[in-house]
């Protein structure tokens, strides 16, 4: 059993004695793996405040076959995920854990070329349980503390058709993330206003590999047009910084790259949520890139095309009981 298992196992049972103790820590991008692309975190959940659980499920589909205008002709990508979170109150305060379930389409074309004369055309079906994350947030002042921990459930380790690290089902790594957020309340005749900042890092991960560090930041609005029927707008920044992977020298040369990780990301959000019922709620977001900035470059300096290009379409469900 060599060092690094060693630190990383105890790392991983020093954050749970963390949690354990009330150190609180954050959740708050995208616990599943899912291609770094933004989830809305306009989370149209209750505060768990008056029911003693929720139940929230969310289906996402992204359709990576066009990303970046066909600039990555030769990939293409279709991802069916669900996640399903239970919240709970315990301490005062709202716990949560996110368990999603990965659903991935990959498809390779490359096209005829002198070197390569037969095209390949290959299609694989990568599923199963993602990086599940539980977390907590907690009033602070006029702020909202989000904090909470990613944990490496879902498998790294798959033969992929597509030598792309990230399309693991997993990171296989612990993650640490905090978020806090503000809220400025409405009467219903007025918008009501959120902004929420965010960091995510691991702390905990294989030695030749480390997914990049990510910060999010996000401005919202929400406006009911009737009692049962809101309408929501967002705006997402993401700064993800590039993974650190050295598994080329480690003989995994299918997944030396990691250039296309390192990225400057804008979307936007709309979304409408319908109150089916005094403790059941529908909702429907679409979001989509508006611009990306590539923040590494290859050797011969040219630039990588970065990973941040995707629309989601996201349908949820949420129960309380």
């Amino acid at each position: 059993m060599n060092s690094s298992f060693l630190s990383a196992r105890a790392s991983r049972v020093a954050l749970f004695s963390l949690l354990a103790l009330g150190a609180y820590t954050e959740a708050q991008a995208c616990p599943c793996g899912c291609v770094r692309v933004p989830v809305d975190n306009l989370l149209d959940r209750p505060a768990a405040a008056t029911s003693p659980f929720t139940f929230d499920v969310r289906y996402d589909y992204v359709d990576q076959n066009r990303r970046n205008n066909d600039a990555h002709a030769h990939f293409f990508a279709v991802h069916r995920n669900i996640t399903t979170t239970l919240e709970t109150n315990l301490g005062g305060q709202v716990w949560s854990l996110a368990i999603p379930r990965v659903d991935r389409t990959l498809r390779t074309n490359i096209v005829p070329s002198m070197a390569n004369p037969n095209p390949v055309n290959t299609s694989q079906d990568v599923n199963g349980l993602g990086d599940i994350a539980l977390s907590t947030r907690f009033k602070w002042s006029d702020y909202t503390v989000i904090a909470g921990v990613k944990l490496p459930t879902g498998a790294d380790d798959l033969t992929l058709n597509v030598s792309r690290r990230y399309l693991q089902p997993g990171t296989g790594s612990t993650d640490l993330m905090l978020a806090l957020r503000r809220e400025y309340s409405a009467d219903a005749d007025h918008p009501w206003f959120f902004w929420q900042v965010g960091a995510q890092g691991a702390v905990a991960y294989d030695a030749n590999f480390r997914p990049g560090s990510t910060l999010t930041g996000t401005l919202g609005a929400r406006y009911g047009w009737t009692e049962s029927l809101k309408f929501s707008l967002q705006t997402t920044a993401i700064r993800q910084f590039r993974d650190k992977n050295t598994m080329n020298a480690a003989g995994f040369t299918a997944y030396a790259e990691d250039l296309e990780s390192a990225a400057f990301s804008t979307h936007v959000a709309a979304g409408l949520t319908y109150q089916l019922g005094a403790k059941t709620s529908a909702y429907l977001f679409y979001s989509t890139p508006m611009k990306n900035n590539n923040m590494a470059s290859r050797t011969n300096g040219s630039l990588a095309n970065p990973v941040h290009s995707s629309e989601i379409w996201s349908l949820g469900l949420s129960h309380s009981f």
